[in-house]
């Protein structure tokens, strides 16, 4: 009687090795979000640097980059939005 007492109480609870897993998921999770929050920093200082470089010289090369940055940025967070707008410098 003694044992199967002990053996529900076994079961009510988690075991160590699905606490562990659990927190092996858990700590995954959190890795992933940091990483995605710094490839999207990262992202944004590429970004704001090209932006500052081509409102200085106008390039074509920068103005197609500063569009391919924009796209990738609302992929890495769909709330970014930018609107370029590109007028010739006068």
């Amino acid at each position: 009687m003694f044992q199967r007492h002990l053996s529900r109480i076994n079961r009510i609870g988690p075991t160590v090795s699905e606490l562990t897993e659990a927190r092996f998921k858990r700590f995954m999770r959190e890795m992933e979000a940091y990483e995605q929050k710094l490839i999207f920093e990262r992202t944004l200082d590429a970004f704001l640097d090209v932006y500052s470089s081509w409102k200085k010289t106008y390039a074509q090369t920068l103005k197609i980059r500063l569009v391919m940055l924009a796209f990738e940025l609302h992929r890495l967070d769909n709330t970014f939005v930018c609107e370029l707008s590109f007028k010739d410098p006068s």
